[in-house]
């Protein structure tokens, strides 16, 4: 376990043991709830923004699992889904926030989703549907998994999860002091197909049109909550795949929006 996660951990206990009464909230899933660089969107919804009194504070207990890179195929399997599993029956939270999925279609994985370009292809014609489709199955299947076991072990759990924005695919990956330590996670590959850019930025927004609408929104009912992230972030990008501090505000808000009927009464004064 990481600094961050042992911190989140203590606070969480801490939290516990001082408001006993505030709703059990667990957030788990990838880099849009983990990106350690800048304020994400569960840091949006846990801080007290730019206001600096601590006493804001979102009023819940909030235990943070998430972490930059997890892939759903990971976090559903071995010991990451047996953990998962324990937390729920021994917590059984109000709510999960969940965030998972895009590192299963990025990286080094999207290649092998696409077909070397020819001239005058459209962006449909750039994919391997076959195998497109067995990795939204995938996916899919790994959802189904979340749900069964959060309502074997915390029936009263709702699981709030998104379907990402259209992302912009360029040469921009994380910087440390100036130097890269990670990514781009989707331009080297579709040059490596040789792709021009105006059909990258529509195979992106098939990807993401498809992963929400085949994926996540079908999952929406009493104890799934489907925040649809399209459009939200606009250009408001810090580099590739990860929305800058506007845009993680701009999602962050979409989940208060969704958290309202589940958690009343809680100001989110960060937003």
């Amino acid at each position: 376990m990481g600094p961050y996660k042992r911190q989140f951990e203590g606070d969480f206990a801490r939290s516990r043991q001082d408001h006993p009464t505030w709703p059990v909230v667990i957030s788990e899933g990838d880099s849009w709830f983990s990106y350690p660089f800048q304020r994400n969107i569960v840091d949006w919804l846990d801080d007290p923004g730019d206001t600096g009194d601590p006493n804001q504070q979102t009023p819940w207990a909030l235990f943070r699992l998430e972490g930059s890179g997890d892939q759903i195929l990971s976090i559903l399997s071995g010991g990451q889904r047996a953990s998962l599993r324990d937390y729920f029956s021994h917590y059984r939270p109000k709510v999960l926030l969940f965030s998972a999925g895009g590192n299963d279609i990025v990286g080094p994985d999207l290649l092998a989703l696409l077909k070397d370009f020819t001239p005058g292809a459209a962006a449909a014609d750039c994919l391997r549907n076959d195998r497109l489709d067995r990795r939204l199955r995938e996916i899919t299947d790994c959802y189904l998994e979340l749900i069964d076991l959060c309502g074997d072990n915390s029936p009263g759990t709702t699981i709030v999860a998104h379907g990402y924005d259209y992302a912009i695919p360029s040469s921009e990956g994380v910087k440390l002091i100036g130097v890269r330590i990670t990514g781009p996670w989707m331009k080297p590959y579709f040059e490596q197909r040789g792709i021009p850019p105006a059909v990258q930025t529509a195979i992106v927004k098939i990807l993401i049109d498809r992963f929400n609408d085949e994926i996540i929104a079908p999952l929406a009912g009493p104890k799934f909550v489907y925040v649809d992230l399209r459009n939200a972030v606009g250009a408001d990008w810090t580099n590739e795949i990860h929305p800058n501090r506007r845009g993680s505000k701009r999602t962050a808000a979409r989940f208060k929006a969704a958290l309202a009927p589940l958690l009343p009464g809680l100001p989110f004064p960060g937003l």
